[in-house]
């Protein structure tokens, strides 16, 4: 399977889609719905030492006990076009492991893999699942695809040829429901309503429809990352990452119709977090820090359900280190429950292993001879450096575009309320930095003090084109330029200008521009400062 592939045709590709999305093939062009030029061992370019990002993994263990785990990776210290996915095993109970695939659409091109998946169906067989996007592309083009392997215990099993499942991307485990129904819970959290989806196939994965869908509300959506969990009493309860931590709704239609999504009492950080019920009949949770407390990415903990996730208890601390995030896992049948995470992406660019039994969970501590923290799975070294900071003269930006002020929209934050951006003023919520100067073309500005660190969802509130002011891609290593473009924004040719710490051209900030409709949400990383002319 390595190699170009030839282009699908229209009835090529409504085959693969999703039941409900056979539509799209009016963007069969589209190189994203292109199945992936490689799948194949890792090249030289792709090696464990030549990457400068590693994280967001997922593991399963084949039925006589060969492990697997994935993550994406990539030679540049991002998520960007560079990213592809990687999967690797281990035959001796995770002493030693072997990188087996890489899957890379169109090895640095426009078209990145990402937010991987493996599952063990309950017929045996291994799925391989991950995430397609091309620069700048929105749902039609951002689809979930996967592999399959009825060998799961061999060291190099034959796959199958790469398939699209549908739309979205799916961050989490499919779930097999009592009546034998198979559910994936696939997020078209980009531009859609009802976007935490529940997806089903009666077919044993043949076939998959859209069932159901959660609405998340725009102000508090961020990626949604859902889980699902049939409860004994046959409702289907939803727990889905927001901007406040976690949000919950119930279905008692076999996910049918979805209540208003309300906050659960799960205090978390807007991360990932992991449930699962385990052979008990108890479930494990899986989060950042107490249950009582909303902390950072840091303190990954493990809880015990004896009600059907009412009330937790236990409390087994895994990794307490900060920059530990995205766990997934499994328990097998001899009762071990295994948990994978990242740690540090693009610093140690670890993924590491957890080990444990239920009784450890629940009295809190380790009680069992099972207990395994931090097994190493993976250490990346190398890659391309992050960029340096750059001591150029001042840029002029004339390749820019013009200035439009003509119809100005607004912006609104969950996290931050608007003020007059005048020089003297605190730039963000989470640092000390004030404005020193601003663009001399942009008077009577609106901003939003939201956090430098961290990533921030806005909306726009009344169509229009809005701003962000940040360092061009040449000028500072933490730049959300490159984020920003891909999602429209377009540099304006005005002068860079410094807006904080003058002395430092790393804070020499471009103008960027978008006309946004009515509704759409932005998603900004470190560091960019939001604008718009009430």
């Amino acid at each position: 399977m390595t190699g170009p592939n030839a282009k699908l045709t229209c009835s090529m590709l409504s085959a693969l889609l999703l039941a409900p999305l056979g539509a799209l093939c009016v963007a069969a062009d589209s190189p994203s719905l292109q199945p992936p030029q490689y799948v194949g061992a890792p090249t030289p370019g792709q090696s464990v030492t030549n990457r400068a990002f590693t994280g967001i993994p997922s593991m399963a263990v084949a039925p006589k006990g060969r492990m697997w785990a994935t993550w994406y990776a990539g030679v540049t210290p991002g998520e960007d076009q560079n990213n592809y996915v990687v999967l690797t095993t281990s035959g001796d109970g995770g002493a030693t492991w072997t990188e087996a695939l890489v899957v890379d659409p169109d090895a640095a091109g426009p078209v990145r893999a990402f937010d991987p998946e493996l599952w063990v169906s309950p017929d045996g067989r291994l799925f391989f699942f991950w995430a397609q996007m091309e620069k700048g592309r929105r749902d039609a083009e951002l689809g979930v695809w996967c592999i399959e392997t009825t060998e799961p215990d061999a060291g190099q099993p034959t796959w199958s040829q790469p398939r699209r499942i549908g739309d979205g991307v799916m961050m989490c485990k499919p779930l097999v429901l009592s009546s034998g129904e198979w559910v994936l819970p696939i997020s078209r959290w980009r531009e859609h309503d009802e976007s935490a989806q529940f997806i089903v196939s009666t077919d044993a994965g043949k076939t998959w429809t859209r069932r159901g869908g959660c609405n998340m509300p725009k102000d508090v959506r961020q990626f949604d990352e859902h889980m699902f969990v049939e409860r004994k009493d046959g409702s289907l309860w939803l727990l889905v990452r927001t901007t406040y931590g976690i949000g919950e709704s119930v279905s008692t239609d076999r996910g049918t119709k979805w209540p208003e999504l309300k906050p659960s009492a799960i205090l978390h950080t807007p991360s990932r977090f992991f449930i699962s019920r385990l052979a008990s009949g108890n479930l494990l949770l899986v989060k950042h820090g107490p249950l009582d407390t909303r902390t950072g990415r840091s303190h990954i903990m493990a809880y015990i359900s004896k009600d059907d996730g009412h009330t937790w208890g236990g409390g087994l601390l895994l990794d307490e280190r900060s920059g530990v995030s995205y766990p997934d896992g499994q328990q097998t049948p001899d009762g071990l429950i295994r948990i994978i995470y990242d740690y540090s992406r693009t610093g140690d660019r670890q993924i590491l292993m957890a080990a444990f039994r239920e009784e450890d969970v629940a009295a809190g501590k380790p009680v069992s001879q099972d207990v395994r923290l931090r097994q190493l799975v993976s250490k990346a070294t190398g890659g391309q450096e992050k960029p340096k900071t750059s001591t150029a003269p001042v840029h002029f930006n004339a390749d820019g575009k013009p200035l439009r002020t003509s119809r100005t929209g607004t912006l609104t934050s969950a996290e931050a309320k608007p003020h007059l951006l005048v020089p003297g003023t605190k730039l963000f919520a989470d640092r000390a930095y004030i404005a020193a100067e601003l663009p001399a073309a942009l008077k009577n500005t609106h901003f939003l003090p939201i956090a430098m660190d961290g990533q921030k969802t806005l909306k726009c509130e009344r169509a229009g084109t809005v701003f962000f002011l940040t360092p061009a891609l040449e000028r500072n290593g933490d730049t959300a330029a490159q984020p920003l473009m891909d999602q429209g924004f377009e540099k304006v040719a005005l002068p860079e200008v410094p807006l904080f710490n003058p002395s430092s051209t790393a804070n020499f900030c471009t103008l960027f521009q978008k006309d946004c409709a009515a509704g759409e949400t932005i998603l900004v990383g470190k560091w960019a400062v939001p604008l718009f002319i009430p």
